[in-house]
């Protein structure tokens, strides 16, 4: 019996393994598209360490130079003296001194340290340099343990501290920003992750304390704990809200008490009583997309996703530098806060998990804002040379071979310097007499009144041939200005602030009838030329 075997004939493609990319056939072909998100990832990571890099060796070169980086360092060094001289911080406005309008902790914090390595323009930057440090590792740290991703911590960290460029290079100046920022990103992270009693209090704590460094601060506060008390931590948020509610309540109280209630008035009234610029408005929105506007897509991403807390905290933070920034004087350190709350978003999107698409277009994004934000700078524009160094020294032998004490209404730190008693600084000054309250107008304009009147400052310098805001009139009525500038034979390039106003001594006015225009003015320039009227 014939057996008939039968055959059946199957192709290639059914007798071997499927792979398992078979659904994605381009995948296959190109596998590097696997490691994209990483390699992103990656990338904008080192952009971030390079940024921080950049901006330590610049912060490093101009920590010890002697003189002001930004004007108003001058009055925060006034501030640090005063308070390690046992003299009060908020006394009412005088000729003699008027306070910036911020709360005491960064002033606090800098006479600490300059106990220790002596009252200079060091103690406070290395506080502002310090700050901003702590500032990058909390940011990059909270983005890390949202995300479990080292690289888009760094990122987000870095992207921040790009910014430096875009914003004056202002982290490491004598000013209360980079303090406020660290104690907000804190804060921040506190009340995110406090788990205990002892967490809710370090959190209360935190974002007291940056309240009590730049007032704006309390918005943070109470967006924070608005969006907790709801939720299932409302125990550790009434906690975190009593530990922040005491601290603000007793400083408020001790210090409005101990100044006759004139920490009141500088801290919380008199930036009320500033006029809106409402242009700032589109100045707002027109730095923001300026400098981080590439990122801000990322952190559209990332908001998606971000908890409330979190979410809650960058809208403050959004708020307060705008709050800042359109009243009068605002600029654009008071964007900082904003620009904290977009790497923060950024972040969180660079590193979502599991990674695709949208972490990987949020990691390129990051890596183009902090490129961006690198390219075109040379650190050369923010460091003070040796010539900028010797005009400070001879206008300080100057001063001293003068003698007397020379008011230096735009640079008070000038006078300290040579060892003389300092004025108030005109921004100071200006911000009273721009205000309503007409107490404090009054108190001031007849303070420099009796100044001048009585001669009491052998010579006045000015930063220019007109009568500088926050100087009362009465300067002119009692004092003559010298024909002869100031610091003539110096290039114009020289002794200027690296950051913020460009401003220098120019003017020099002497009491009516008190000697040679020429003399003097040849004496506080070091030339030493005498003679003549």
């Amino acid at each position: 019996m014939n057996v008939i075997h039968s055959v059946t004939f199957t192709s290639s493609q059914q007798t071997q393994p499927r792979p398992r990319n078979a659904s994605s056939p381009f995948r296959a072909a190109l596998p590097w598209l696997r490691h994209a998100p990483r390699a992103a990832r990656f990338a904008a990571a080192l952009a971030g360490i390079a940024a921080v890099c950049a901006y330590a060796v610049i912060a490093l070169n101009r920590l010890g130079y002697p003189f002001t980086i930004e004007w108003l360092e001058s009055n925060s060094l006034v501030e640090m003296h005063r308070i390690l001289a046992g003299q009060p911080l908020y006394p009412a406005p005088a000729a003699g001194y008027v306070p910036d309008g911020y709360p005491p902790l960064y002033f606090a914090v800098s006479a600490a340290a300059a106990s220790v390595l002596g009252a200079s323009y060091l103690p406070l930057r290395l506080v502002s340099l310090l700050s901003s440090l702590a500032c990058f590792a909390l940011l990059g740290r909270l983005v890390q343990r949202e995300t479990g991703s080292t690289t888009a911590g760094t990122a987000a960290a870095g992207l921040f501290a790009a910014t430096y460029f875009a914003t004056d290079t202002w982290f490491d100046v004598a000013r209360v920003d980079s303090l406020f920022l660290a104690l907000s990103i804190g804060g921040l992270y506190a009340a995110r992750w406090m788990r205990g009693t002892r967490g809710a209090i370090a959190a209360g704590i935190l974002l007291a304390a940056a309240a009590l460094t730049k007032q704006t601060g309390l918005a943070e506060g109470v967006a924070v704990i608005a969006v907790l008390l709801p939720g299932q931590r409302r125990g550790l948020a009434c906690v975190a809200a009593l530990a922040e509610v005491t601290v603000l309540g007793i400083s408020t109280l001790v210090l409005g008490l101990t100044s006759s209630g004139w920490y009141v008035y500088y801290v919380f009234q008199l930036m009320s009583e500033h006029p809106l610029t409402y242009s700032s408005f589109g100045w707002f929105w027109r730095s923001l997309l300026a400098t981080m506007g590439i990122a801000a897509f990322a952190a559209l991403i990332g908001a998606r996703k971000a908890p409330l807390v979190l979410l809650a905290g960058c809208a403050a933070l959004a708020v307060e530098g705008c709050t800042t920034l359109v009243h009068s004087g605002g600029g654009p350190n008071d964007m900082l806060p904003a620009y904290l709350a977009v790497a923060l978003l950024a972040g969180l999107a660079l590193g979502a998990k599991p990674p695709g698409w949208a972490s990987t277009a949020a990691a390129v994004l990051v890596l183009a804002q902090t490129a961006r934000l690198l390219s075109g700078f040379h650190p050369a524009q923010a460091i003070p040379g040796s010539a900028d160094r010797a005009v400070g020294d001879r206008l300080i032998a100057g001063l001293r071979e003068f003698g007397g004490t020379v008011a230096i209404p735009a640079d008070p730190g000038l006078s300290l310097l040579a060892g003389m008693t300092p004025v108030a600084h005109q921004d100071a000054g200006y911000d009273v007499l721009r205000a309503t309250d007409q107490v404090a107008i009054a108190r001031l304009s007849a303070s420099a009144a009796d100044a001048f009147a009585a001669h009491r400052y052998s010579a006045v310098i000015t930063d220019g041939p007109w009568l500088p805001p926050g100087i009362p009139a009465a300067l002119s009525v009692y004092y003559r200005q010298c024909p002869q500038p100031l610091l003539a034979g110096v290039p114009a390039s020289l002794f200027l602030p690296v950051a913020g106003i460009n401003v220098r001594p120019a003017e020099v006015w002497l009491p009516d009838g008190a000697g040679s225009c020429q003399a003097a003015v040849a004496i506080l320039d070091g030339t030493g030329q005498e003679g003549g009227k």
